[in-house]
């Protein structure tokens, strides 16, 4: 039997190191940051609402009569300014006849009055019965009676023509003519309507189940045609139908914003109770297939980025959850196409 020998050769390669060229930095991408915050954060839902005048009335003819003038819709005008005027012909009849009544009754009460000063002095001389003054003097305070009550006649008539021009309470517009000229009308019968231009409200049908977390004189937001601003509770009223679950409520704002009577607007009511949150600038957030982000700066200039859970808006910031805390720098402009680890070169926003 023949045996071979297998005689392994180990080759060794010695491997020169090889050395490789340093790759040179990335340059810092520029960005703008901005500070987390912790702030009272109230949940809001949006309910619509309408801009109303504080003062809409109707204007209402006081007397009854024949219309000879109301002013036309559109027109404006100060308080004091007549809105409508009623025929007052009859009115001043009676006024000059209750002048001459009273006149008469003067006359009576001044020839009573000197009547009873000659029969006193007559009864003292025995002249004059006793019994003739007292009829004298009660014919006298009869007749004073009657020249007090032609003076209050004489008051209610001249009341009455007073009342024949209807004025304008408050300073408007008149939005309706309702009756013209030559109607005859009655006391009470709705002539025009006005508003008020410059005294306006909110309106709002809020459900009964948050009204617990609103209060009179309580600020909420008010957007319009993309402005926003703030407007105070006046006031929530309830409405007499069980069935509707909703108050009424009534905001007071600044009209900085020219907003019209009639105007559609959208009121932020509260939810639920204020809670302390965290927030940032809304351009913070980064929105990604796997989730949402911002990218926080570390002392070293570099990015971290950290996932969110975005929560209610907050003018120009938003609510968030995050593992962040107040003070912390995220990127608010340039956050395009970070990546964790890029270095920045903070800018000035």
């Amino acid at each position: 039997m023949r045996t071979f020998l297998i005689i392994s050769t180990v080759v060794t390669f010695v491997f020169s190191p090889i050395v490789w060229a340093q790759q040179p930095q990335a340059p810092a991408i520029p960005v703008v940051l901005d500070s987390v915050q912790e702030t009272e954060v109230v949940a809001t839902m949006p309910i619509t609402g309408n801009v109303y005048s504080q003062n809409d009335v109707q204007i209402t003819a006081a007397i009854s009569g024949q219309l000879t003038h109301v002013t036309e819709p559109g027109t404006q005008v100060k308080t004091g300014d007549v809105i409508a005027t009623m025929d007052t012909a009859a009115l001043s009849l009676q006024q000059a006849e209750q002048k001459a009544l009273i006149t008469r009754a003067q006359a009576q009460l001044n020839y009573l009055n000197t009547n009873l000063k000659r029969q006193q002095n007559l009864v003292k001389a025995n002249t004059v019965s006793a019994n003739t003054v007292e009829q004298t003097s009660s014919q006298r305070d009869v007749a004073a009676s009657d020249l007090t009550v032609a003076q209050i006649r004489l008051k209610q008539i001249e009341e009455q023509l007073s009342r024949s021009i209807i004025k304008a309470p408050f300073d408007g517009v008149v939005s309706a003519r309702l009756r013209r000229i030559g109607e005859t009308v009655a006391a009470g019968t709705p002539l025009a309507a006005m508003m008020d231009m410059g005294q306006l409200e909110i309106r709002a049908q809020v459900p009964i189940r948050y009204v617990n977390h609103m209060q009179v004189g309580q600020s909420l937001a008010i957007h319009a045609f993309g402005v926003q601003q703030q407007g105070r509770i006046k006031s929530l009223v309830p409405s007499n139908q069980s069935q509707s679950q909703a108050y009424e409520l009534r905001l007071a704002f600044d009209n900085q914003h020219r907003l019209a009577i009639g105007q559609l607007v959208s009121v932020a009511v509260p939810m639920k109770a204020a809670a302390q949150s965290l927030i940032v600038n809304q351009d913070a957030l980064v929105l990604r297939e796997n989730g949402t982000f911002v990218f926080k700066v570390n002392e070293d200039n570099t990015v971290e980025q950290v996932a969110v859970q975005a929560n209610e808006n907050v003018g120009d910031s938003i609510a968030i959850k995050a593992e962040l805390k107040a003070g912390d720098q995220v990127v608010v402009r340039g956050a395009d196409g970070l990546r964790p680890g890029a270095v920045v070169a903070i800018q000035k926003g």
